[in-house]
Order: structure tokens, then sequence, then C-alpha cells
């Protein structure tokens, strides 16, 4: 079992780890780009947290105790309302709707006729990551540009690190539910196999690391964004997939393990989350932050006027220009002493 150990997590560690970043990028060019539309639905808050943390909790079981076919179209529905929501603002209607139904009919397809073989097996894995991280960018966009503040996302993280070691290592409820997927279409995983190694990190862990990256970059910029990633790198990515090295409990023979990301990366979140805020102060709200992103993107864009001929080319002081000071404006109320003094609701 140990010769097979090292190589599964060596093999775990690189998926989890290619899979979270490249979910994380993807979020943060969807936010810095695509402006979803937002239901007026009022201000994301903590009950809201609540309500989806309860939803997310009750969701194996229900994945559980549905036959296979019905699980099946409740994937379906679940994959094709995510995917016609985040990306109607980018992709044509009809395009759109061509090309949702050709990723989740040629998932089905692969899983129901080419898992024979080690290359349908990596076939079905490639394809379905493209849906998930597709999915993931959406959702987690969804949550954020709709209001959900960073200390949402730390403090979910923070409950979601109780639930997952309850019913991964006490509860082997996880374990469960990872193997009713095996070999079923659309597996809500990012994964890889590789001869007999197969590996895989799913789409809740994702979510979570997706919406606390984006969620720092809309609340403090930057800075916050890339201290998010380096998180989700250690604590989200590279602890849990080096975990069943040196914890035997996440293992269940032959080297299969299914290990409890969140419990590694919940009370970092929460601890980065604190330390972000008495740095910088209050977030940003929504409005702030698409301002700001707004009006950088006008300041790049806007043409400079060349001087007439024969005019002097002597300026004697800077008169900015509409966009530069809309620019002005949305990063003052982005620093952080004004965050800390200033009031506004998230809309």
């Amino acid at each position: 079992m140990v010769d097979l150990l090292v190589p599964q997590t060596i093999m775990q560690l690189v998926v989890v780890l290619v899979g979270a970043m490249a979910t994380c990028a993807a979020s943060l060019v969807y936010i810095g780009r695509v402006r979803l539309e937002r239901p007026a639905i009022g201000v994301f808050n903590g009950r809201d947290v609540v309500v989806l943390f309860v939803f997310i909790v009750t969701l194996p079981v229900l994945y559980l105790v549905l036959p296979h076919a019905a699980l099946t179209t409740f994937l379906i529905l679940t994959f094709v309302a995510s995917l016609s929501i985040g990306y109607r603002p980018v992709v044509p209607r009809a395009v759109l709707w061509l090309a949702i139904g050709g990723l989740l009919g040629f998932n089905v397809y692969i899983a129901r006729t080419m898992l024979g073989t080690v290359t349908g097996w990596q076939l079905y894995w490639a394809e379905t990551s493209v849906v998930v991280l597709l999915g993931a960018t959406a959702v987690a966009n969804l949550y954020v540009q709709g209001g959900m503040q960073l200390r949402h996302v730390a403090w979910f993280a923070f409950g979601l690190g109780f639930y997952d070691v309850t019913f991964s290592v006490i509860i082997p409820l996880t374990p469960k539910l990872a193997d009713a997927f095996i070999g079923y279409p659309l597996d809500p995983s990012i994964g890889m196999r590789v001869g007999i190694l197969n590996a895989n990190i799913g789409i809740g862990d994702l979510l979570v690391y997706s919406l606390f990256v984006i969620a720092a970059y809309k609340a403090y910029g930057r800075r916050a964004a890339t201290v998010g990633v380096g998180l989700v790198a250690v604590f989200g990515a590279t602890l849990p997939a080096l975990a069943p090295l040196i914890l035997e409990a996440v293992t269940r023979g032959n080297a299969n393990a299914v290990v409890p990301a969140q419990a590694f990366f919940g009370i970092p979140a929460l601890i980065t989350y604190l330390l972000l805020h008495r740095h910088y102060g209050r977030e940003r709200t929504t409005r702030e932050f698409l301002t700001a992103i707004d009006a950088k993107r006008a300041r790049t864009t806007v043409p400079v006027s060349p001087a007439p001929q024969g005019s002097s080319p002597t300026v004697t002081g800077s008169v900015p220009t509409l966009a530069a000071a809309s620019t002005a404006t949305a990063e003052t109320a982005a620093t952080p002493t004004e965050r800390r003094t200033a009031t506004s609701t998230n809309r």
C-alpha cells in the first residue's frame, strides 16, 4: 500500500492544485470582465449564508437516496441553470444553448460508452473538468456580484470545516457520496486518471476557494486577491492533498482517500479575513467595486486629443477628464481610510 500511496498522493496534489488554481483564475478573469444581471432579492446577509449552509449539508443525502437516472437528471438541470445564467452575457443565446447541450450530452455519452479504457476515463475527466470549471466560475460570480462579502465566505468556510470532519471521518457520508458518482455522468468534480491512479477535487471545495479569492478582490483589491490565491494553494490544495501521507484516518485501503479539505482551509480563511479587515477596514460594496473597475477601464480607453498645430505644448496645470475624475472618485472610495468611515448599502 505504501508503494501505491506515494504516487497516488503526488497525483492528487497535481490534480487538486491545477483544478483549484484554474478555477480561481477563471473566476478572477470573469469578475473583471463580465457583469451578471442581479435579481432584485435584497442585500446578501448572514441569514443567506445559513440557508446556503443548510442546503449544502442536506444535498448529499438527496444524492444518495435518488436513483441514478434521477440524479443524472438533477445534475443536468443544475449545470444547465448555472451555465445559462453565467454565460448569457458573453455568448449569443443560440450558440450558448448549443454549447451547453453539446457539453452535457457528450459527457453522458462518454460515461455510457467509453469508460472501459484508461483513455476513455481520461477523456471523461477532461470533458467533465471543463463543465465543472465553467459551472463553479459562474456560480461563484453570481454570489459575489450579487452581494456576498468576504466575511460571509470566511465564516461559511469555517463552518464547512466542522461539517467536513464530521461527515468524512466520524460519519462516512462523504466517502459514500464519492463512491456514488464513480462512472456516472457529470461527476461534479475536476479530476484525471493516469494508469490505475485516479484523483479529483469536488465542486463544493472549488466553489469555496473561488468565492474567497474573488470576494477578497472585490473587498480590498489585487493584493488581497493574491493573498487569497496563496491561501488556496497552501491550505486548500497542498495540505489536503498531502494529508493521506500522515493521516491514516482519511485513507480507505489501496491508497484511496477522502480528505476533508475545508478542515484545512476553514480556520486559515477566517483568520486571513480578520487580518485583512483589521488592515483595510470596511469592505467595498459591489457598487463601489464595479464603479472602480468601470472607471479604470474608461481611463485606459479614452483617446487623448492631439494639440492643434502651432499651439504651445506648455502645461500649466492638470485638468482631469470626466473618466479620470470618476476614477479618482472610485479609487478614493476604495481607500482603507474611507472604508473605515464611509457607510453604504450592498446595492
